[in-house]
């Protein structure tokens, strides 16, 4: 009888320490789960990192090939031969855009070029495997190409002076329809496509102009003669506000001004900028924006037909009197329309032209795997022969 009830202590003790063992067990197993679990986000979150920082070095390499070129720019344009033939701001728009697709193009090495290979760059931008390869072959620094690198950037650059900078109407008193900016705001909203979309939608030109002026000036009484206070237009709003009364910080900040919400700002959103120095550049204004100076300055409102024939000027063969001709300044530009197009434009109306750009914008985009970084700058080449830098975005 005793030697039941040892045993069966003992079997009791057997059952607790089995117990322990199997939570001791378990609780060992959440601990070392829990701890590689930590440890692999940790080794990702750090390969991720790493490849950021790849990409943004990419990104800010893109940017740097920019600045050298806006360099090698403003040192063309001082040779007098060049400006003779109106070259002067030439070397930035003969590279708009670069990426490491095309320099591996360009630098591939000795092993040429297939048919192949230039179709599958011009159909996606990229170039193939074996290309990326020799272009890496061969070494200049340290007996390493300079290409020598994984990972894509692709950068863009355009001037701010080809579009029109809505932080000018801050500065333009009288009446909104007198307004130089404003007049030719609403040139280029106007033409009968335009006039269409407008009418459909029931919005009136001037007020939208108007409501970017309030938006800027410092007072707060609408444009447009419509009286009334500024801020009305925004007391419903949730959150309710105040108009701003000073220039835009951002052109994404136009989205907050009444009107300029939605679709109308993705129609003509890409037309403005809020970075120039007050000038134009003649020469790189596309067709609409070309349009848009033309009927602001015309001395008699022209209509659609005369501006497409003037916009086709020279016919239909490679090159048309508008891509062998440069402008210097308004006078060059208002005998050009009226020798070429039969429009006369008034030349008051022609002020802040100019033949060559001073601020730009660059984007660059660094790709490394699944890692993207993306710089936004606005370089003003206005004061400083360096450049100066306006605005600098990393997403």
């Amino acid at each position: 009888m005793i030697a039941a009830k040892r045993w069966e202590r003992q079997r009791r003790r057997s059952g607790v320490g089995i117990l322990m063992v199997i939570t001791i067990i378990a609780i060992l197993t959440v601990l070392v789960s829990e701890i590689i679990y930590t440890a692999q986000v940790r080794l990702l979150t750090a390969h991720h990192q790493a490849e950021r920082t790849k990409a943004y070095w990419l990104a800010k390499s893109g940017m740097n090939i920019y600045v050298l070129i806006l360099a090698a720019n403003k040192e063309l344009g001082k040779n007098s031969f060049i400006q003779q033939l109106g070259l002067g701001d030439s070397l930035w728009q003969m590279v708009p855009v670069i990426n490491t697709g095309l320099m591996r193009m360009l630098f591939q090495g000795s092993t040429g070029l297939s048919d192949e290979d230039v179709e599958e760059f011009k159909q996606k931008g990229t170039v193939s495997d074996e290309v990326a390869e020799a272009s890496r072959e061969g070494g200049v620094f340290n007996d390493r190409n300079f290409l020598d690198f994984h990972g894509d950037f692709s950068a863009e650059i355009f001037d701010n002076e080809g579009k029109i900078d809505l932080n000018q109407l801050a500065s333009e008193t009288g009446t909104l329809q007198e307004g130089m900016t404003s007049q030719r705001l609403f040139s280029l909203l106007s033409g009968d496509e335009n006039d269409q979309w407008f009418s459909e939608r029931n919005i009136d030109r001037w007020e939208m102009i108007g409501n970017i002026r309030d938006w800027v000036d410092t007072d707060n009484t609408r444009s447009a003669g419509l009286g009334g206070s500024e801020d009305s237009l925004y007391d419903r709003r949730e959150p309710s506000h105040f108009v701003k009364n000073a220039k835009f910080d951002s052109l994404l900040e136009l989205r907050v001004v009444s009107g300029w919400e939605g679709e109308l700002f993705e129609k003509f959103g890409d037309k403005f900028t809020i970075w120039s120095n007050g000038k134009f550049n003649l020469n790189s204004f596309d067709d609409e924006m070309h349009k848009a100076m033309i009927r602001s300055a015309a001395t008699s409102f022209p209509n659609d037909a005369t501006l497409d024939a003037c916009m086709n000027t020279g016919g239909e063969g490679i090159l048309s009197m508008w891509d062998v001709t440069t402008f210097n300044n308004a006078n060059d530009y208002a005998n050009f329309i009226q020798t070429n197009c039969g429009i006369e434009l008034d030349k008051t109306k022609l002020k802040n032209m100019s033949g060559t750009s001073k601020v730009f914008t660059i984007k660059s985009t660094g790709m490394v795997e699944e890692s993207y970084v993306t710089i936004t700058a606005v370089l003003d080449y206005t004061r400083r022969s360096a450049g100066e830098v306006k605005y600098w975005r990393i997403d």
